[in-house]
């Protein structure tokens, strides 16, 4: 959870900086916070969500899905920053768009990454058929 609030704050910091104070239009704003705001990301929930050794990096198993699901990301959220920037503008509706789009993703990205890629492989298989059964 912690790695998530400072992704979060991390990512929305650089997205206000980017559309407030730069004032580059939403879609550019959020397609470069997105960008920089990833490789925190990653190395934040490698090191304390999945637990990951230090060492190397597993192109297969880390590299290629969180960055898949990171380029996903910013796909969805620069096209909803998009809408909602022409809409409504403002900085305050980017942030909201941005937020809601993570929000929706967030999700999608710990039930692959965490329970697909990192799951409990020492969990035992009966103790799962008798909740189901």
């Amino acid at each position: 959870m912690g790695v998530t609030v400072v992704n979060t704050i991390v990512g929305q910091t650089v997205l206000f900086i980017f559309h407030a104070v730069i004032g580059l239009p939403g879609m550019i704003a959020n397609a470069c916070a997105v960008a920089i705001s990833t490789i925190p990301a990653y190395l934040l929930s490698r090191n304390y969500v999945w637990e990951q050794p230090r060492g190397d990096h597993s192109v297969g198993g880390e590299i290629a899905p969180f960055w898949m699901l990171a380029f996903a990301g910013l796909a969805l959220s620069t096209a909803v920053v998009g809408v909602v920037d022409g809409i409504f503008g403002g900085t305050w509706s980017v942030q909201i768009a941005n937020a809601s789009a993570y929000g929706t993703l967030w999700i999608v990205r710990f039930l692959i990454i965490e329970h697909l890629l990192w799951g409990d492989s020492d969990k035992d298989p009966s103790s799962e058929e008798k909740l189901v059964g």
